[in-house]
């Protein structure tokens, strides 16, 4: 069964009718729900499914990022391996409503990378989930794991000025940045160190200089990333960004309707703490 929810949900990514090249086009009406880093924590995923109501109404449209990799692990597995399966039967469930952006986590995972926390190499730990939960047919999931990663959107434009992606270039790291990865589906080159998507997902320490470069890049006014530590749900950047984070306690959630048009405080003022959203908190 997961090999053919990430299959098919990596094709329905890619298939995706508001999707042009790399880059997911929201219409001008309705609303989105902007998730910040995931990382496997389940119950702050069930709030965010609660207060995205993607049932209720067409026009609803929830953003996910970084899903794997969490804190707990089970005889020293990382078992986030079924937190992309959940989120591949939703983009099935949700073909036109759901959207993933490509993180550096995901990327790491795809490409091998070391990322080390508290001495554990996570990915490592997330390879050794897999063969815990599925055995035999291990490879296979890895197969369609890295298939539907690969299949991520690197950005979700609003039709307000809004861009979000899981980060953006650092300043040095815009030296060598392909801006027409956006107009492509990404290349195994643009995902590997060094590439543009790479580039894209790992940049911190965003300057007021920088995001006024790559909002004249990229044509936008606002930026809604990831990526970065925010203790307390959210940080900014410059005047221009907001970094969500929806991975601990603090967790924060920022919903938007697509017709209007924001400031950064706005954005500050919308945010919706996901620790008082009620849940059962079994799977």
């Amino acid at each position: 069964m997961a090999v053919d929810l990430l299959t098919r949900a990596a094709e329905a990514n890619l298939r995706c009718p508001l999707r042009q090249g790399s880059v997911v086009h929201l219409p001008g009406t309705g609303h989105v729900l902007i998730a910040g880093d995931l990382h496997d924590h389940l119950i702050n995923y069930q709030r965010l499914l609660l207060l995205a109501c993607l049932h209720q109404s067409s026009e609803s449209h929830l953003i996910l990022q970084e899903l794997i990799h969490g804190s707990q692990r089970l005889a020293g597995c990382d078992m986030s391996i079924r937190m992309l399966v959940r989120v591949a039967a939703l983009k099935l469930a949700y073909p036109r409503q759901v959207h993933l952006l490509q993180s550096n986590h995901e990327l790491s995972q795809l490409n091998g990378d070391g990322i080390l926390k508290d001495g554990v190499s996570l990915v490592d730990a997330f390879e050794d989930g897999i063969d815990y939960i599925y055995g035999d047919e291990a490879d296979e999931v890895r197969d369609a794991m890295r298939q539907f990663i690969r299949s991520f959107p690197l950005a979700v434009r609003g039709p307000q000025g809004v861009f979000c992606a899981h980060s953006l270039p650092s300043a040095r790291q815009m030296d060598g940045f392909d801006a027409q990865v956006f107009l492509r589906t990404p290349t195994d080159d643009d995902l590997r160190n060094g590439g543009s998507a790479y580039r894209l997902v790992w940049g911190r320490q965003h300057s007021q200089s920088l995001l006024e470069q790559f909002g004249q890049l990229v044509n936008a006014d606002l930026f809604v990333v990831g990526h970065q530590p925010a203790d307390m749900g959210y940080d900014l950047a410059g005047d221009r960004m907001i970094i969500l984070a929806s991975d601990h306690d603090h967790g924060m959630a920022l919903p938007l309707d697509l017709g209007q048009r924001y400031t950064q405080q706005d954005f500050v003022d919308r945010l919706i703490p996901l620790a008082g959203i009620p849940v059962c908190s079994s799977p």
